[in-house]
């Protein structure tokens, strides 16, 4: 019996290890149109649980809305604040909104990073959680 429950034990283990680790929660935005993020102080995605996407691009906030099933990622029309920005700012602000623009999938690798792909597969934004 007590061997029985071990066997069970190990098998939801196996199970929770093979599923796919989720892209919820806080990210900072370490890399966007596969350039480097110029100021990551700022530069970060919040994936909520209810389908809400925040963040700040390193120049403005923004919200959206997003769904993902499986490892499939849609982000609707993103809305940013208004600020005064440097061109470097901006650049990267606009590289940030490009990424969320075309990205097509979404998934968490086995070394933690959140990876954005876009339908052609090429990497989009990759982020490091908070």
């Amino acid at each position: 019996m007590r061997s029985m429950g071990l066997l069970l034990a190990l098998a939801a283990g196996l199970a929770a290890a093979e599923e796919p680790l989720s892209p919820l929660g806080l990210w900072r935005v370490d890399q966007a149109q596969s350039e480097p993020i110029y100021d990551r102080a700022l530069a970060r995605l919040d994936f909520g649980a209810e389908g809400q996407l925040s963040g700040h691009t390193g120049c403005k906030p923004l919200i959206a809305t997003y769904s993902l099933e499986g490892g499939r990622l849609h982000i609707g029309p993103v809305r940013t604040g208004s600020a005064r920005c440097s061109p470097l700012q901006l650049e990267q602000e606009d590289r940030i909104l490009t990424a969320l623009e075309n990205a097509a999938s979404a998934r968490v690798r086995p070394d933690g990073l959140l990876e954005l792909r876009d339908a052609d597969g090429r990497g989009v934004l990759r982020g490091t959680r908070f």
